[in-house]
Formats: structure tokens, sequence, C-alpha cells
């Protein structure tokens, strides 16, 4: 039952420590220096590896259901690792990465009784709050739901000491993506235009590509 892993593993050993001069092993003696710190879903369609293509040592991670982020308080996994990827690694951007056909945001529009889950995603109630206060369809509401829980995280990140403190400082930045599952897009909320857009980053890349 876990030969598909086994056989991945394979795959990644081959491409990452073929010789002494490999990646994995570089990693391993000179130490790590992500970039990014990327919160997402669960969701396993949307593993920020595979969704950015990522090789290893390129982001820090912490997963969530919705990529929901919750109010600091001392003492959550969440806190630690955000401590630790700005006062220890010098992080200088955090991606709330959120995601289109999102079950923990459907499951939140639709009140699931499962009170182990509900006492978690009912962290973006607000979210869902606003969402319902301009939607005119229940399908608009989860859409919307999805973006609003995006905002919603980023505004709680400045609640973690080590964010807020970071942010004052002018050392770090934190992104609002939104990865359209289905039509294969990425989005970043666009403060100046109120809304979700084809992420910049993501058309540069595209026209690079174009003109070779």
């Amino acid at each position: 039952m876990t030969d598909r892993l086994v056989k991945g593993f394979r795959e990644f050993k081959k491409a990452y420590y073929s010789d002494s001069n490999s990646l994995m092993p570089k990693l391993v003696q000179e130490g790590q220096h992500p970039e990014y710190f990327i919160i997402s879903c669960i969701d396993s369609r949307s593993n920020p590896g595979h969704v950015f293509n990522a090789q290893p040592g390129a982001f820090l991670g912490h997963r969530s259901m919705g990529a929901i982020v919750r109010p600091y308080r001392l003492g959550n996994a969440l806190a630690a690792a955000l401590q630790f990827a700005i006062k220890h690694m010098d992080i200088k951007k955090i991606i709330v990465l959120g995601h289109t056909q999102c079950g923990a945001i459907n499951a939140l529009c639709k009140h699931l009784d499962d009170v182990e889950i509900s006492s978690f995603i009912e962290i973006a109630q607000q979210a869902l709050d606003k969402a319902e206060s301009y939607s005119k369809t229940d399908e608009d509401v989860s859409q919307n739901t999805e973006k609003e829980a995006v905002l919603l995280g980023v505004e709680n990140l400045k609640t973690y000491p080590s964010v807020q403190e970071a942010l004052d400082n002018g050392d770090i930045i934190i992104k609002a993506w939104l990865f359209d599952m289905l039509n294969g897009e990425l989005l970043e909320y666009d403060y100046n235009q109120n809304e979700f857009v084809v992420s910049i980053y993501y058309e540069k890349t595209l026209c690079q590509k174009e003109a070779m």
C-alpha cells in the first residue's frame, strides 16, 4: 500500500542525492537558507512544494485546514514556527496561500456538525460573515469566503509579536495569494484594486517564457 511512496522516494533520491555535489548533501552540510514562509492548506491538491515546483530548501511551511491563521496565542505551533523563521532564519517574505474549491471553507459555509473540525475552522467566521454581506448566491459566498479567509489570515498574522516587530522594522512583507485549482492560476490580492488578480510575478514569468 505504500509502494507509490517508496517509488517517489527513489525518484527523489535519484534527483537530489546522485553524487556529493547534489543539492541535499549540500543543504545538510552547508545549512538551509529558505526565502519564504508559506502558510497553506492541508489539501493534498494544493501542496506548495508541487504548486511552485520548488526544490528542497526553498521555503519553510506551515499547513492548516483552509490555510486558516488563528490570532496569536503563546505556545501554538504557528507562533513557534514564525519565531524560528523570522528570528533565526531571517525570512523576509510570508505568503498566506489559500486555494479554490477548499473543503475546509465549504465546511465553514455549511456549518459542518463536527466539533473537532468546526472548533478550528470557525476561526474564519469573520471571513464568512463578510462574504455573506455582499455575495448574491451560495456559490458566491463560498468563493468569496475563500478569498476573505486569506485576507483575514494576513491580518491575524499581525497579532504575532515576531511578525509585528519585523513589519514595524520593515524587515518583512506578507503576501495574500490564492491558487485557482480548477484553472491553474495564481492570484494575488492587490490592495490598490481591492481584489485578487493574476499575480504580477506569475505574469512576468509567462512573459519571459513567451519571449524566449
